[in-house]
């Protein structure tokens, strides 16, 4: 009887693997598909933050990158003592991956571009410590200046805002408004990571996940699936409820329930900035409808409130001038070029604003 059902067992194995084996092939020569690992794990505070010392790859039909880590987890080759050093600025950055400068080489990432362009005007050190994790929103951002960004002794906090952001506040379920104030709702928000950390002592996973194209396919498939479960179970379809105040700080409109968490999130990530001596600066990064047609992603409240770059203007014109800003074979992070641009403006906003 056992031998039977062992037989059953490397039977289906078998069509298994086989079934494995074609759907690989196929995506690889038909439909290959941008592999981008992520290596994180749970930090100190509960989210997730990059893996120290790792050396990987990213790749996709567009390109083939390098990702290294230094001893804390940042993409970078320095390391990097929490007490500044004299006479140097330093700026912290809050980002996800178009932060985090994924799908391009570390040089050429928008953070390298604008501190190379800021130390040849000011002519003096200038240290970008980011702290970008692909995936973030803005109340892990909030998360990570607070408990690491600020040991940095940063001179500028350099946030990213992605329209995705408001739907990953929402998902984290980290935070909440409540009576006009926010007010922490779950210690941690760690998806996946213990199954994660767990996979990636075998050979073969970490193989998978730096290789295999229909794996990565499956595993993008299924956290778009799972992300937005998680949205409609924390954001009930009705608006949120808030107070005669709050309405006429955003232009009495009565804004959904993540609109008003994402404001609070970053009064709060100021409010930090501010209460260490530092200035805060957001980019936008703008929103691809077609090759050459840019949108914002932040609402006018969000405009109003905060000091914003955004380089929809820019970006637009050397689009239009058939120069490729984004890739376009892969998860739509910026080229070369396109950080160039941006990284350019930074500084000079920067410099204007007299923010260092």
């Amino acid at each position: 009887m056992l031998s039977k059902y062992i037989k059953i067992l490397f039977k289906y194995s078998f069509i298994l693997i086989w079934i494995f084996v074609a759907a690989e092939a196929f995506m690889r020569v038909f439909e290959p598909q941008p592999i981008l690992p992520r290596y994180v794990e749970a930090g100190d505070f509960g989210i997730r933050v990059n893996m120290p010392n790792q050396v990987y790859k990213h790749q996709s039909p567009d390109f083939e990158v390098i990702m290294r880590t230094n001893s804390k987890g940042i993409r970078s080759d320095v390391e990097y003592a929490y007490e500044k050093p004299d006479g140097t600025k330093r700026i912290v950055i809050l980002g996800d991956s178009f932060g985090m400068g994924y799908e391009v080489e570390l040089e050429d990432t928008f953070t390298q571009v604008m501190r190379r362009e800021l130390m040849s005007t000011l002519d003096q050190k200038v240290e970008v410590i980011n702290l970008s994790v692909s995936g973030y929103g803005t109340a892990e951002q909030l998360l990570m200046l607070q408990n690491e960004g600020i040991k940095y002794q940063p001179d500028l906090v350099l946030v990213t805002w992605h329209d995705t952001d408001p739907d990953d506040n929402i998902r984290s379920n980290l935070f909440k408004v409540e009576n006009n104030q926010l007010v922490r709702r779950n210690a941690t928000y760690l998806p996946g990571i213990e199954i994660r950390e767990f996979l990636y002592q075998f050979s073969f996973y970490r193989w998978l996940a730096g290789e295999s194209h229909f794996y990565n396919w499956f595993r993008g498939w299924a956290a778009n699936t799972i992300k937005d479960l998680l949205v409609k179970r924390n954001d009930p379809p009705e608006k949120s409820q808030v107070t005669d105040e709050v309405a006429k700080e955003i232009e009495n409109k009565q804004p959904s329930r993540k609109e008003v968490l994402s404001l609070f999130l970053l009064k709060e990530i100021k409010k930090v900035a501010e209460e260490n001596q530092a200035n805060l600066l957001i980019l936008e990064i703008p929103t691809r409808k077609t090759r050459v047609d840019f949108q914002s992603s932040l609402n006018e409240f969000l405009r109003d409130e905060f000091n914003v770059v955004s380089p929809i203007v820019e970006l637009q014109k050397s689009a239009e001038a058939s120069h490729l800003i984004y890739h376009e074979r892969s998860h739509g992070h910026f080229t070369p070029l396109g950080c160039r641009i941006i990284g350019e403006l930074l500084a000079k906003r920067i410099l204007k604003d007299g923010l260092l």
